[in-house]
């Protein structure tokens, strides 16, 4: 099975709106920064491994050089303190290490919304297909697809949709996208 690509896009744009409150959190020297860092990249890592990207490495990097300063040789106070001013130091490394991920992937699923609304507008003006009120959506969402499949002049935009998004996530997109006033 494929791994989701909208799974993942929202997943990581998720974690990435918590990010600010990271920073504010370093900047009002939270006592709590540290473990509540750990805790959103250990989240990261989760995501990254679930979809077998290999990044995960990278953060996991990242993480232990926060680690390794516990075992640096000095006093608890200042093992803390040099862990804070290690995590500070690599906030921007995890910030960019996600968007690495994302951005090709918003991009890919950006240039599937745009095909799959030409498609939508070809398919409601070519297709006898019309939305009835009592009708359920989901229903009429694969009438509509197997109405793109099936149109000869749409196979090689319905090709291109099939060999990045599941199923699934075609039938979610066309949820989004669908104008049901074209229908």
């Amino acid at each position: 099975m494929r791994n989701s690509t909208l799974l993942l896009t929202e997943s990581l744009n998720k974690k990435l709106l918590e990010f600010p409150k990271l920073v504010d959190s370093l900047e009002r020297k939270e006592i709590n920064f540290i473990s509540n860092l750990f805790l959103w990249i250990n989240e990261l890592e989760s995501i990254f491994s679930s979809h077998h990207l290999s990044e995960v490495s990278e953060l996991a990097g990242l993480r232990s050089k926060i680690i390794a300063v516990k075992y640096s040789d000095g006093k608890k106070k200042s093992t803390k303190v040099h862990q804070v001013k290690t995590a500070s130091e690599i906030l921007y490394d995890l910030q960019n290490t996600i968007l690495s991920v994302l951005k090709p992937k918003e991009m890919k699923v950006g240039e599937c919304r745009e095909l799959l609304r030409k498609l939508l507008i070809i398919t409601s003006r070519s297709s006898g297909l019309q939305y009835q009120s009592g009708e359920a959506f989901e229903i009429f969402i694969q009438k509509v697809w197997r109405e793109m499949v099936a149109n000869e002049k749409l196979v090689s935009g319905t090709i291109n949709l099939r060999s990045i998004l599941s199923s699934s996530e075609i039938h979610q997109l066309i949820a989004e996208e669908i104008d049901l006033e074209d229908f």
